[in-house]
């Protein structure tokens, strides 16, 4: 704590009580945005410029509450991809057709062999997560195949959302532009969308840090999320943020076409407990201000005019 405090941290004398439960590590991580580094004699200085201790707590907490709100969006996204999946590939191939995967995979992108060989190891994982299942219907034989796999219905709701995210990858042209058009979105948006909610589903899972996060490979954008997004500009070029705004701005392109009712509450007061600590935290999130940007029902209307 005193090293929090020689680097320009405002701490209370009560604070010293906050790191028996919580790693300083952990809380260092948080407060890492809120600090200026500058280098001298070789070294790296670290400054808070008085940032308090209550601050990166704030930030500290509201991360945790965000992930799990941010989990149950995405939880609704992923029923709801395993539904259409499902639907669509036992229309066209049945119960079955699925374990084909030579009916539904992109030939013009996979050879004979490569297609085989994913099936393979679909089918072993599926096997793998069956084993593990305790659900009843696997225990009904007309829900599975003679050589003991689960109808497509079945079969994908047991998919975790890596799996499902990878079949969407390997479907033919003609799939995903079904796919895709029941949400009402361009193949490259669904495609690109899905990824970057798989990865961020995977950081909530495992606890990591979503406010800061900075994605590595831009997902496609659309051109209406300009009014909400942050804007970065170096001389004559911009771009976009690729924090977390933008994560938040594909859960509501989803979840809007899912439920428009979806009750954003909890979302929304993380997101202004996150701001009243600090302005800075606005901009932190890839957000353009403090006002509309953090209010997913504001930025529903306006998508929706």
């Amino acid at each position: 704590m005193e090293l929090l405090k020689e680097r320009g941290m405002f701490v209370k004398a009560d604070d010293v009580q906050k790191l028996e439960h919580i790693s300083y590590y952990r809380l260092k991580e948080f407060a890492r945005p809120l600090a200026t580094t500058r280098k001298e004699n070789g070294q790296t200085i670290i400054c808070y410029n008085g940032v308090s201790f209550s601050q990166v707590l704030t930030r500290y907490y509201q991360d945790k509450n965000l992930r799990i709100n941010l989990l149950h969006a995405i939880e609704k996204i992923e029923v709801s991809l395993k539904t259409k999946v499902s639907y669509i590939l036992g229309k066209h191939y049945g119960a079955f057709g699925y374990l084909n995967f030579s009916n539904w995979v992109n030939r013009n992108r996979y050879n004979r062999f490569e297609i085989e060989k994913k099936q393979y190891y679909f089918k072993r994982d599926l096997l793998d997560i069956i084993s593990k299942s305790k659900n009843p219907e696997l225990h009904r034989q007309d829900n599975l195949s003679k050589d003991g796999f689960p109808s497509v219905w079945l079969g994908i709701d047991l998919l975790m959302f890596g799996n499902l995210v990878s079949l969407i990858e390997l479907m033919n042209s003609r799939i995903l532009r079904e796919l895709a058009a029941l949400y009402d979105f361009k193949v490259k948006e669904l495609l690109s969308w899905v990824k970057c909610l798989n990865f961020i589903r995977n950081l909530c899972a495992h606890n990591s840090n979503i406010l800061d996060v900075k994605l590595k490979t831009a997902p496609v954008k659309r051109e209406s999320w300009n009014e909400f997004l942050y804007i970065i500009r170096k001389g004559d070029s911009e771009r976009p943020t690729n924090r977390f705004a933008i994560v938040l701005l594909i859960v509501i392109e989803f979840v809007r076409k899912i439920n428009d009712s979806y009750r954003w509450n909890n979302i929304r007061s993380n997101l202004y407990a996150i701001r009243n600590s600090s302005d800075k935290n606005v901009q932190l999130l890839g957000f353009k201000d403090n006002n509309t940007s953090l209010n997913p029902d504001k930025i529903i209307d306006y998508l929706e005019k």
